[in-house]
């Protein structure tokens, strides 16, 4: 498996990012306050927005932080991925991951998809979606 790290000027407030996750089959999108600690042209009720186009499955669920750090919990932390990182997973074994899933479109074509990883304070969100996009929406207004 291969990481490739997709956020270079922007990450999720490590603190309290207030995560929401909104299903509009077939997108995914996860929402989140960004990082004004270390990423300057942000404020503070700045939001990101990462958009998944045609979602198959995500998921958000541990572990957490202190799971990852403390406990090992991560099953690519062996990788050397850092956490509050969002990566491309390349060569995913996606298809043989066990754990609790929620489904959005079951007829996409699994060789389209590709597996996206996002570590928040609270959780980690996986989805697998053909493409993503991000933006920024200023002052938790419109983008």
């Amino acid at each position: 498996m291969e990481f490739i790290k997709l956020n270079e000027n922007w990450n999720a407030e490590p603190g309290a990012p207030g995560e929401e996750i909104e299903v509009n089959n077939p997108n995914v999108k996860l929402s989140f306050y960004l990082n004004t600690y270390i990423y300057d042209g942000f404020n503070e009720k700045d939001r990101g927005i990462l958009e998944f186009q045609n979602c198959f499955q995500f998921s958000y669920g541990g572990p957490n932080d202190e799971g990852f750090y403390s406990h090992g919990q991560s099953r690519y932390k062996k990788y050397g991925i850092k956490w509050g990182e969002f990566y491309l997973v390349e060569d995913s074994d996606w298809e043989t991951i066990s754990y609790a899933k929620i489904y959005v479109n079951r007829k996409l074509d699994s060789n389209k998809l590709n597996h996206y990883l996002f570590y928040l304070k609270d959780g980690t969100f996986e989805c697998f979606a053909e493409n993503y996009k991000f933006y920024v929406i200023k002052n938790g207004g419109t983008k």
